[in-house]
């Protein structure tokens, strides 16, 4: 079995991060001691880049499409914990023999494993006894300045867009606006616009 995997993920907000981790992270914004208006500039910033960190950002969906048979399915919870131990269970009892991702590597199998160790979850499976390819790193090869979004790809292998309704960027606005269908629709068009793009690839990825 086949399985591509896709993760959507939120900031969480500053009441919700440790304080002394906040603390650390704001400390960093003042080495060159900016005036007060540009500190509070750097301090919005870093706070709306929480999502892409496991440490201050939170998962609130996977998607999953089995390659062969189209079968897709989407794990949303209002709890993440229970989000995480849904989908863990899952890949248990489901065992795929092969991972598929863009930039799964780096960011998605990662943020998964951190987010479930930090609510101390244990799974039964793991990633590591499961092949993974990475369609980013498949068409990145050694060049890392060879890259570009999923969207970018799928443009030029001439695959319909997946940001028909959002994008990456808007993905914590529409999780604010309770908009979980949404999202839920959205990360799952990812995974098959990655299983197009995997199935073009397939060939070549070793």
């Amino acid at each position: 079995m086949e399985i591509v995997l896709d993760i959507e993920t939120v900031g969480q907000g500053v009441e919700d991060v440790p304080e002394r981790a906040l603390e650390y992270l704001y400390r960093s914004l003042q080495r060159d001691q900016p005036d007060p208006e540009e500190l509070e500039r750097r301090r919005e910033d870093l706070v709306s880049r929480f999502g892409l960190d496991p440490t201050t950002g939170r998962v609130v969906c996977v998607g999953t499409f089995d390659v062969e048979t189209s079968r897709e399915r989407a794990f949303v919870e209002a709890s993440e914990r229970a989000l995480l131990e849904s989908f863990w269970q899952w890949l248990s009892d489901t065992r795929p023999k092969l991972l598929v991702t863009f930039n799964g590597k780096r960011f998605d199998v990662p943020y998964l494993e951190i987010r479930s160790a930090i609510h101390g979850i244990e799974p039964e499976s793991s990633f590591s006894s499961i092949a993974h390819i990475d369609l980013r790193q498949t068409l990145e090869g050694d060049e890392r300045r060879r890259r570009g979004s999923l969207d970018y790809f799928c443009a030029i292998f001439g695959i319909p867009s997946p940001k028909t309704e959002l994008d990456g960027s808007r993905v914590e606005e529409a999780f604010g606006q309770g908009r979980i269908e949404e999202i839920t629709r959205y990360c799952l068009e990812d995974c098959r616009a990655t299983a197009a793009l995997y199935k073009r690839l397939r060939p070549f990825c070793r």
